[in-house]
């Protein structure tokens, strides 16, 4: 995967993640199962993912 793939899929992933979480609060079991998802990542497109994430959730 090239630089711009992580970051074009950390995006799509943390702006998707976002959407998750405001539709299916009551749904912890979904936002364990992303969080799950999410922690198994590789670490460089997880702390890709985590700094796109903190930009949208500023938002």
């Amino acid at each position: 995967m090239t630089e711009a793939e992580k970051d074009e899929f950390s995006a799509a992933l943390s702006e998707r993640y976002a959407q998750v979480k405001q539709l299916s609060s009551s749904n912890k079991e979904l936002i364990n199962t992303w969080d799950a998802v999410i922690s198994d990542l590789p670490n460089d497109i997880k702390s890709r993912f985590e700094e796109k994430q903190s930009q949208v959730s500023a938002l």
